[in-house]
């Protein structure tokens, strides 16, 4: 039996976590107690330290409609080195969610996220660089440099990578229409990147927009881990 990957464990950790705080801060409700003497509404962990519930709140303020604190909450992450947030920001911004459109910025943010090293969010950052560069958006349009993003997503176990690889075409990121990038298999104008590696990895479940704000949350409380064992001070 195959032993879940890190990210899988994580999303699992993950999916625990954030139906509580959904509850806690969707849309406005009533403000539910950290536990510690302090609010768990959306506006108190925006006004909060970037952290684990903080960060994954920045998707709870975004599905609510509240641009403004999603992207307060997503700034103030970014800040403090949160690579989650800088594709989640992006994706903000290419929408134009709460703010002009800014396709340019976007993709400087997934290239960061792409070339951050992270183990959790940089693969996913290499997909959207690569699907950036493929469509043109916020970049010169570049096809041999987007395959080649594409390439080393799907060495790291993008399956929408690999998909792209082999039909021109995947799911793992939409316009506002809800169409996928690429032509669907079977026109032969997305085929011109359809190659595959010897080597290509096995198919796995999309990203989705929850996973995404899933990935934040255990991102950031692995984050916060390495730093407690960096401190001096950590006990």
């Amino acid at each position: 039996m195959k032993r879940p990957t890190r990210i899988a464990r994580r999303l699992l950790v993950a999916s625990l976590v954030l139906p509580s705080i959904a509850h806690a801060v969707y849309c406005g409700g009533p403000a539910a107690s950290d536990g510690n003497g302090g609010g768990l509404s959306l506006q108190a962990l925006a006004d909060g330290p970037a952290g684990m519930l903080t960060c994954a709140a920045g998707y709870w303020a975004e599905k609510c409609g509240d641009h403004a604190t999603a992207h307060r909450i997503y700034d103030k992450c970014i800040a403090a080195g949160y690579v989650g947030a800088m594709i989640w920001k992006a994706l903000l911004l290419e929408d134009g969610a709460g703010v002009p459109a800014d396709p340019v910025r976007a993709t400087a943010l997934l290239h960061r996220a792409a070339t951050s090293g992270d183990a959790d969010y940089g693969t996913l950052g290499k997909l959207h660089y690569a699907t950036n560069l493929y469509l043109g958006r916020g970049i010169a349009k570049d096809e041999v440099a987007a395959r080649t993003w594409f390439e080393a997503a799907a060495a790291e176990g993008s399956a929408d990578a690999a998909e792209f690889l082999r039909t021109g075409h995947h799911t793992g990121a939409r316009d506002q229409s809800g169409q996928g990038v690429g032509k669907r298999p079977g026109d032969l104008a997305g085929q011109r990147l359809a190659k595959v590696a010897a080597d290509t990895p096995p198919e796995g479940p999309a990203w989705s927009l929850a996973a995404i704000a899933a990935l934040v949350a255990a991102g950031a409380l692995s984050q916060r881990r390495r730093s407690a064992r960096a401190s001096p001070e950590a006990a």
